[in-house]
């Protein structure tokens, strides 16, 4: 099963690319205008304007190609929501990550490690870049969370066993037992 970008990981992308409803050349030697957040290409015209909810669904649309690209890797990898949103990010952003994985050779600490060398643009370290990279490999390195009502349907799948054992586990693992046998049975009702 592929992933799909979470609306944290959307957010993280928009606060770096920032919106621009009018479009505009970042440089005077673009072919194509931009537009949005980051969208560039032969459909941005010339004193085009755009509103949020379209600079949104342009950029959903933007991120597929890298949400595919960083799914190919998944096989290997596994990644996490919170792996995979950094990675998107940082894919929409450079292009890929295939020298960022060395095409899937790399531990995951390594890939953690490596994120914060991609800083440069022409040679030129830009602090904009360097914000960019330290909360992708914070949001890399953040383990995901889970809820308790997943946990409640895992309970019930039979994933914690049964009993004072499963009670046991749950604590083990840090969740607040009770809670989570009262949400399964609200769930059974």
């Amino acid at each position: 099963m592929s992933l799909k970008i979470s609306a944290e990981g959307i957010n993280l992308i928009k606060s770096f690319e920032g919106l621009r409803l009018n479009a505009y050349k970042v440089s005077p030697r673009d072919k194509y205008y931009t537009i949005g957040y980051g969208h560039y290409g032969a459909d941005v015209t010339k004193n085009m304007k755009i509103t949020e909810l379209i600079a949104t669904e342009l950029l959903k649309e933007d991120l597929a190609k890298a949400e595919k690209h960083v799914n190919s890797y998944d096989k290997k990898y596994h990644w996490t929501q919170n792996e995979y949103d950094a990675l998107v990010s940082f894919a929409y952003n450079v292009g890929n990550i295939h020298q960022l994985t060395a095409f899937g050779t790399r531990s995951k600490t390594t890939i953690a490690n490596k994120i914060l060398q991609y800083t440069k643009s022409n040679g030129t370290v830009l602090q904009g870049l360097v914000r960019r990279r330290n909360k992708e490999q914070k949001l890399f390195l953040t383990p995901v969370s889970v809820s308790y009502e997943t946990i409640a349907k895992e309970v019930i799948a039979g994933k914690w066993g049964n009993g004072s054992a499963r009670r046991k586990a749950l604590i083990k693992a840090g969740y607040d037992a009770t809670l989570v046998q009262q949400l399964v049975n609200e769930m059974l009702r």
